[in-house]
């Protein structure tokens, strides 16, 4: 369980069978045969997934699903394994916390007929964890400012700062994202983007910096253009779509997104297991994943589901399939983030 999972490991599977802020039932004991703790990111994603997945699950199972919200996930799971104290049976971490956590050992193995593999997208299926939800770092803008049609297309048209004027905004907390924007707006398409030419990346950032204001959560994001504060920038576009939905004039464009998924992953020490593998099955179904979306703005993982959205919904959600999209290197990241990171602070500060 403490091997590396490699990039080439994941493919085999997909194509084969801090700080804690805001924690709920911290201290609470392991789960109850008849109940299962899920840990997640809270608010509205939270509340999305259990009116779509955990309160359906309940009714067809009997298997009731507690609900707790921690923003450090992966820091907390280590400890309780080290400690031997179960608190969570299932865990949602993002792309890089999954390979992390797996290479950790803090995670059960999922067996390959745990979900339907053939309805699922491949990038999904990983040995540790099934993907539930599918969402990106989007170009957003200001619809006022930029009626649809007249915005950037694209991440070079966003480095435009004659064409496309207007103050700008993008993630402050981590050069991910920033790096694959900045290479795919200096001509790099997006099947070459990785290994990330960090060079690059500094320099073509270097000609936005002056009109950036950048944004440290995804709160502020989206207060940023709910105040009118930016006209333009980059973030995760599922914020800005439910402003948009509250009758806010901004809007995304999804060419060029970068993708990443969150998974559900079962903690290794969990004592449900049984009922946390029926859950992660149930989750993966088309029914409970075609109606995620319309509550919340992350695309489905399951092909079916994708399919039984209608045009109006899919308008708001991205898939793998979309033209020009990239899906983040999560191997790549946990080789090269904590190096960059110092870098990166740096920039932000000269």
């Amino acid at each position: 369980m403490g091997t590396h999972v490699s990039r080439r490991d994941f493919l085999k599977t997909t194509t084969g069978s801090l700080v804690m802020t805001g924690v709920m039932g911290r201290t609470r004991p392991a789960a109850a045969a008849d109940e299962l703790v899920i840990v997640g990111w809270g608010g509205a994603h939270e509340e999305s997934l259990k009116k779509a997945v955990y309160d359906p699950f309940t009714a067809a199972t009997g298997i009731k699903i507690k609900q707790v919200s921690a923003t450090n996930q992966l820091a907390l799971l280590k400890a309780q394994v080290q400690n031997n104290s179960p608190e969570w049976d299932i865990i949602q971490p993002g792309s890089a916390w999954l390979w992390r956590g797996a290479q950790d050992g803090l995670y059960e193995k999922l067996e390959g007929g745990v979900v339907n593999r053939s309805e699922m997208y491949g990038p999904a299926l990983h040995s540790h964890g099934i993907a539930f939800e599918v969402y990106a770092v989007d170009i957003a803008y200001n619809t006022k400012r930029f009626p649809t049609g007249s915005h950037p297309k694209s991440w070079a048209e966003l480095w435009d700062l004659k064409r496309f004027p207007g103050r700008r905004t993008g993630p402050g907390w981590t050069p991910r994202d920033n790096f694959e924007a900045a290479v795919m707006a200096a001509g790099v398409p997006p099947a070459k983007v990785y290994p990330i030419d960090t060079k690059l990346a500094f320099a073509k950032l270097a000609d936005i910096k002056p009109q950036m204001t950048w944004w440290q959560s995804g709160a502020q994001f989206a207060q940023l253009f709910s105040d009118d504060e930016v006209q333009l920038g980059y973030g995760w576009g599922a914020r800005v779509i439910v402003l948009a939905r509250e009758g806010k004039p901004l809007a995304v464009e999804l060419n060029n997104a970068i993708l990443d998924q969150t998974f559900y992953a079962v903690s290794k020490i969990s004592k449900n297991k049984d009922a946390a593998m029926k859950f992660i099955a149930f989750a993966s179904q088309a029914k409970p994943q075609a109606e995620r979306p319309l509550l919340y703005p992350h695309g489905p993982t399951n092909r079916a589901a994708w399919a039984q959205l209608d045009a109006k919904a899919k308008r708001d959600v991205v898939n793998y399939d979309l033209p020009g999209v990239l899906l983040r290197n999560p191997e790549w990241w946990m080789d090269n983030e904590t190096p960059l990171l110092e870098q990166w602070k740096k920039f932000l500060a000269a």
